[in-house]
């Protein structure tokens, strides 16, 4: 037989030779498992880039908390300045009061991650933002409508948002630690932020004065 007899007859051979189970199969093993190898590296992926996702819009939630504490403290100093001109008998002729307080951040990505805080910074977190929504709505009150409102009225508005801001204040720090504090009390907590002690004076005057409708001042009603 000569070689290109040979060859031919080597064709026929390959070509009539029965495959086996593992000729029949490999292929299609191949095929799932570069299918499962391509599935787990996305999913891989894709799990990675959510844990980085969820970290990022965490970090911006309390970045929305710390500067409402900022916020808080700025607008408690400003707030007892008024305290001060309402209980000389003053009508407050200006203020550093912001009109609003926004938590953007928070609104945005809270509720997608709230599962990633604790249950109690969970609950701190809303009754930040139900004294928020009381803040505003005192603020809008002191710096919208003050020329229409009685210098009683003013004080009562301005010792009602002291203590929404305190209060606001305090839980944004148990959210920024995750942690249960022991605070001092209302008037040496005020202290602690800096108040200086005549301005606290002024004010437990206006509560005072408000507690005994109006009859310690005899601030303007009308």
């Amino acid at each position: 037989m000569d070689i290109d007899g040979f060859a031919q007859c080597l064709t026929y051979m390959q070509a009539t030779a029965v495959k086996t189970s593992t000729d029949k199969f490999l292929p299609l093993a191949g095929t799932v498992v570069g299918a499962g190898l391509a599935f787990g590296l996305n999913y891989f992926s894709t799990t990675r880039k959510e844990a980085k996702t969820k970290v990022a819009k965490k970090k911006c939630c309390e970045e929305d908390v710390h500067e409402l504490m900022h916020i808080c403290e700025h607008t408690l100093r400003n707030t007892l300045e008024i305290c001060e001109t309402i209980a000389t008998k003053k009508r407050p002729t200006g203020h550093n009061l912001p009109s609003a307080v926004s938590l953007p951040l928070l609104d945005k990505y809270y509720p997608e991650i709230a599962h990633t805080f604790s249950v109690d910074q969970r609950y701190w977190i809303k009754l930040v933002f139900r004294l928020v929504d009381d803040i505003n709505r005192d603020l809008d009150l002191l710096t919208k409508h003050e020329a229409e409102t009685s210098l009683f009225k003013i004080s009562v508005l301005a010792i009602n948002l002291e203590v929404c801001l305190l209060e606001a204040y305090k839980r944004c720090y148990c959210i920024m630690k995750d942690n249960k504090f022991e605070f001092s009390e209302h008037d040496e907590a005020l202290a602690e932020l800096g108040i200086a002690q005549e301005q606290i004076t002024w004010l437990s005057i206006l509560k005072a004065n408000a507690e005994k409708a109006n009859s310690v001042l005899s601030l303007p009603n009308t």
